[in-house]
């Protein structure tokens, strides 16, 4: 389980370079930061990035899970002890409705 931990923790990006949105999600736990990053990637236009800003350590694991289902693109994530900066990409193919379950199309 640590080698997977520390692959985890390696990544061939740096989200700075891009022209992206920050979204601070830090104090809400799964359902209730997925309805409202959800919410926050209906605003956005295709090929726009957002940073989700997050404290929940077990975002590393939905929020890619999460954006497989509803058809975002998550470019991968850093972070800095407690803290981890999510980078999601809206596709042609993102679910963009903000009712309904949060990983089912409207």
């Amino acid at each position: 389980m640590a080698e997977q931990e520390n692959q985890l923790d390696t990544h061939e990006f740096d989200v700075h370079e891009f022209d992206t949105n920050e979204f601070d999600t830090t104090g809400e736990k799964c359902v209730k930061m997925l309805l409202k990053i959800r919410a926050r990637l209906a605003e956005l236009p295709v090929g726009a990035r957002l940073v989700v800003i997050s404290d929940d350590p077990t975002s590393i694991y939905d929020l890619p899970a999460w954006c497989h289902m509803t058809h975002h693109e998550y470019v991968g994530y850093e972070n800095s002890g407690e803290i981890y900066r999510h980078t999601l990409a809206v596709t042609q193919e993102s679910v963009r409705g903000t009712s309904g379950k949060v990983w089912a199309r409207p």
